[in-house]
């Protein structure tokens, strides 16, 4: 930065000073600003100067002290230097020998000295504004002297009292000394200033109000937010907050020992809600930083939230949502993670209430669009025209009854995110034409419209029933479904997997014995057995309902017949698998795992016996599970 764009205010009574300094600046290439006046009739000036975005201001030590007391920009002195103070003398002993000195506030120390070298007497006028130092020269000339020295202001009161007066020199290289410090005080003032606004550029950003005070309780920053929250003028830096802020605040908030988060206090009226932070420095609190949040927008926060989680544009789950414990959904689950890193189109098949968008969303929160939308839709759950509407969005005028301004399609919203398609089965065909469109030249044109809008989405399809058996019936696009089949995941039902069924009945019975405030159930082991062998046509969706009825039915105390009757309720929809009686041989067993060879969990508990020969104790020991559950096992695969 160049000094020029420097700004100086110059405060000196004295006009041959003045001149030198003048002379002095230009050399320099100083900008200047100037003001004749002294001590407290500067101080108006002083205040001009500073509202004209002045850097530092340069005066005498009396006027320079008044400036400082009632000015926020620096402000520098010049030094009464002993060796001007003795050549200003020694210029006035030619003039008499009754000498007044004018001192701002205290006594020149040695002059007993000077007196004796120059055979005067020394009367030091010590002052603290303009009216004492007229007070004291009155009483000097009172005293018999005849003669002042000093700045300009000494020379208008001896012009006025018709008192000598020699002037009080300021060495040349004082006053280039004093330039230099002005601006090194100037381009420090600046930084400051520079970071004072970013600071307060940063804090302003925010719509939460923010407020920090000092240990006394003074403001130190206000943002813009807080101060419209409050209702208060953003002038109230170094006021103590306590003007501002009721009774109540201050003890429970300010006065807090320890950080102070979401309180709610009253003031005014209005309900608003504080968080207060301790700023601590070397074991010692020198701050507290305040924030400030109305009721009202903390709702409407909330509410934006909401409408943002039911509208789908949130992945809700995790990959770890997906409670399991089987073999057959550890390795899907690991395809999943593998799948999540690859951008390609995933197709998801599974019957109803197998889990579908859990594994869709914990794909999307894996991969690298997680940060980006997560937009889903029931295809099954619209009529044609409005499925293709809420699709592809619509124009203004497209049709009766569209919203004025035209509004954005799902497909939209979805853009550098994961677009869900849930029951994609039953979409209807001339819909799939356009869908396939979209996939394959990342465009979609919404209804009525000219123009195509580039889209970058990552697509899940997922459906209840086999895709490729639609496509023979006729139901749905062959293209589509080579288009849409990429990468392929398939979810067995409950019955396929029946080791999940214990896990997921334990994480049902805690989530919602910690929903509605209950103890987990312990049901018999016998209900448990009985349980495991239900076929869960509703497969895990029908599982947590049936866990909340019975963790509900709980708070009445669980008996056997109550029991029995829930169990009864799900026969009705589907029967239960009848157990066999009788253990079967080893050959009968090799007979049936060998029918089961392809299954995954038969061909593990096939080895086990082989290498167990058939001792189904060490069998269970190796599996990791109980002699009952090895037992339950080779039944299902009959």
């Amino acid at each position: 930065m160049q000094s020029a764009e420097y700004k100086i205010g110059l405060v000196i009574s004295t006009l041959s000073l003045l001149e030198e300094m003048k002379k002095i600046a230009d050399k320099k290439a100083l900008h200047l600003e100037i003001s004749h006046k002294g001590l407290d009739e500067a101080i108006s000036d002083g205040k001009r100067m500073e509202a004209n975005g002045v850097d530092v201001i340069i005066s005498r030590l009396g006027t320079a002290k008044m400036l400082r007391d009632n000015l926020h920009i620096p402000v520098l002195s010049l030094p009464d230097a002993s060796i001007d103070i003795f050549k200003s003398l020694i210029e006035a002993s030619k003039l008499g020998t009754k000498i007044i000195l004018a001192t701002f506030m205290h006594k020149v120390e040695g002059l007993a000295t000077i007196e004796k070298l120059l055979n005067i007497q020394i009367y030091q006028a010590v002052y603290t504004d303009l009216a004492s130092m007229e007070n004291s020269m009155i009483l000097a000339k009172y005293r018999g002297y005849d003669l002042a020295v000093g700045g300009g202001l000494t020379m208008q009161l001896c012009q006025k009292h018709n008192l000598k007066y020699v002037e009080l020199q300021t060495n040349v290289d004082i006053i280039s000394a004093v330039f230099e410090d002005a601006k090194s005080v100037a381009q420090i003032n600046r930084e400051e200033q520079k970071k004072a606004y970013r600071y307060q550029c940063i804090i302003d950003a925010t719509t939460e109000g923010i407020i920090a005070v000092d240990d006394q309780g003074r403001i130190n920053a206000i943002n813009r937010a807080a101060c419209e929250i409050l209702k208060i003028n953003p002038r109230v830096t170094g006021s103590p907050i306590s003007q501002y802020l009721g009774k109540n605040f201050l003890q429970t908030v300010l006065n807090a020992k320890r950080p102070v988060a979401n309180q709610i206090q009253k003031i005014g009226g209005e309900l608003f809600v504080f968080n207060q932070l301790p700023m601590q420095m070397h074991d010692e609190t020198i701050g507290k930083v305040l924030t400030i949040k109305t009721i009202s927008n903390v709702i409407k926060v909330e509410n934006e939230v909401r409408r943002n989680l039911t509208r789908g544009l949130v992945a809700k789950y995790f990959i770890e949502d997906l409670v399991h414990k089987s073999i057959p959904m550890q390795e899907i689950v690991l395809r999943a993670r593998k799948f999540a890193q690859i951008d390609s189109t995933i197709l998801i098949m599974g019957a109803t209430g197998t889990g579908k968008e859990i594994l869709a969303q914990g794909i999307h929160n894996l991969s690298k669009r997680a940060k980006y939308p997560f937009v889903s839709v029931n295809c099954g759950a619209f009529p044609e025209q409005l499925l293709e509407s809420e699709l592809f969005g619509y124009e203004e005028g497209a049709f009766t009854g569209s919203r004025k301004g035209g509004k954005p399609g799902l497909i939209e919203l979805a853009h550098k995110g994961t677009f869900f398609l849930d029951e994609i089965d039953s979409m209807p065909t001339n819909v799939q034409t356009r869908l396939l469109r979209v996939i394959q030249e990342r465009e979609v044109m919404r209804l009525g419209a000219d123009q195509k809008i580039p889209v970058d989405i990552r697509i899940i399809a997922a459906a209840n029933r086999d895709l490729s058996i639609s496509v023979r019936e006729g139901r749905f696009r062959e293209d589509f479904f080579f288009r849409l089949n990429v990468l392929r995941l398939h979810i067995p039902p409950l019955v396929d997997r029946r080791d999940d069924i214990p896990v997921l009945f334990d994480h049902f019975i805690r989530m919602f014995a910690e929903k509605y405030n209950l103890d987990p159930i312990v049901l018999p082991e016998s209900y448990v057995e009985r349980l495991m062998m239900y076929s869960w046509p509703g497969n895990v969706r029908q599982l947590r309902n049936f866990v909340e009825r019975l963790v509900l039915c709980s708070d009445l105390g669980l008996h056997i017949k109550p029991l029995d009757e829930l169990y009864g309720e799900l026969a009705q929809y589907q029967p239960t698998v009848t157990s066999v009686q009788h253990e079967p041989d080893a050959e009968s067993l090799r007979q049936k795992m060998k029918l089961t060879k392809n299954n995954h969990e038969a061909a593990f508990i096939q080895k086990a016996l082989e290498d167990s020969r058939f001792c189904k104790t060490k069998a269970a020991r190796k599996l990791g599970i109980s002699r009952t559950t090895l037992w339950r096992k080779m039944n299902s695969s009959s």
